[in-house]
C-alpha cells in the first residue's frame, strides 16, 4: 500500500489545506521544518521516509490563479526517481500536452473542475496515465455526477477525496468510501481526506484501498518516522 505525502501550493508556498476552504489556507507550520518553501518540505519527506510518490495540489493554477508550474518542474527534474502527481486543473492537462512526458509527473483530473461529459472523454482518451480524483464535500460529488454511473470511464488509478475532513483529524469518512468501493473491482482506490494516524492506514489496507494521499498527520507528527519504517506494506 502506498502512502503518497501531499504538498499544497499556492502563491509559491505550501499551505495547510483544510477542509476545502482554500480562501482561509495560511502557511504550513510543521514540526519537520520551520521553513514553508516546496522544496523545503519535500526534503522533510525524504527524511521521514524514502517515498515514492508525492501528490502536489497547484491550487492557484486549480483556481484560475496563474500558476507554480516552473517550481513543480524543478522539485520533478531534481528527483528523477520519484513519481509526482500533479493536480493543477483542466488548464493544465490542456494546455502542457507534453508537460507530463518530459518529466516524471502524472496529471491528476478533480472532479471538482467542470468539464463535460464528452471533454472528459477527450482528456482520458489523450491522457492515458491520468488519476481520477472524485472530490467529495459534505453534500457529495462536487461536479460532474455522471462520473459516479459511469465506472468505465474510469483510469486505473482513482483517487477517492473528501475535502471536507482534509486537515480536520475528523477521520475518514467510512460510509463515503465503502460507496465508492463497491462499485468498481479493477481499479486501484487512494484515499485522501481524514487520516489521522497509522491505524487509520492499517484499517484502510485491511479493506482493500491501495494507497493513501495525508500531510496533516505528517506535519503535526501523529504519523512518526518510526511509525513509516515500521510499516509493512502489502504487495502491489
Amino acid at each position: 500500500m502506498l502512502i503518497i505525502p501531499v504538498i499544497d501550493i499556492s502563491g509559491g508556498l505550501v499551505v495547510h489545506a483544510k477542509k476545502g476552504e482554500r480562501n482561509k489556507y495560511q502557511p504550513i507550520q510543521s514540526i519537520l521544518t520551520s521553513q514553508t518553501s516546496p522544496q523545503a518540505i519535500l526534503e522533510s519527506y525524504f527524511k521521514l521516509y524514502p517515498f515514492r510518490n508525492i501528490y502536489i495540489a497547484d491550487l492557484d493554477a486549480i483556481q484560475n490563479k496563474g500558476d507554480n508550474f516552473p517550481l513543480i518542474q524543478k522539485l520533478a527534474s531534481n528527483n528523477p526517481n520519484c513519481e509526482f502527481w500533479l493536480d493543477g486543473g483542466i488548464n493544465l492537462i490542456q494546455n502542457h500536452p507534453l508537460f507530463s512526458e518530459k518529466y516524471n509527473i502524472r496529471f491528476v483530473i478533480g472532479s471538482e473542475n467542470e468539464f463535460s461529459r464528452n471533454k472528459y472523454i477527450e482528456l482520458i482518451t489523450s491522457n492515458p496515465d491520468l488519476i481520477l480524483s472524485l472530490d467529495f464535500g459534505k453534500e457529495g460529488l462536487l461536479n460532474n455526477n455522471y462520473l459516479l454511473n459511469t465506472t468505465d470511464l474510469w483510469p486505473k488509478d482513482v483517487i477517492v477525496l473528501m475535502l471536507h475532513r482534509v486537515g480536520s483529524n475528523e477521520g475518514i469518512d467510512q460510509s463515503c468510501l465503502s460507496q465508492i468501493k463497491a462499485t468498481s473491482k479493477k481499479n486501484r482506490f487512494y484515499v485522501a481526506g481524514g487520516i489521522r494516524n497509522i491505524s487509520d492506514i492499517h484499517s484502510l489496507e485491511n479493506n482493500g484501498f491501495n494507497g493513501v494521499l495525508l500531510a496533516t498527520a505528517l506535519h503535526n507528527g501523529a504519523i512518526s518516522k518510526d511509525d513509516l519504517i515500521n510499516y509493512k506494506k502489502s504487495p502491489e
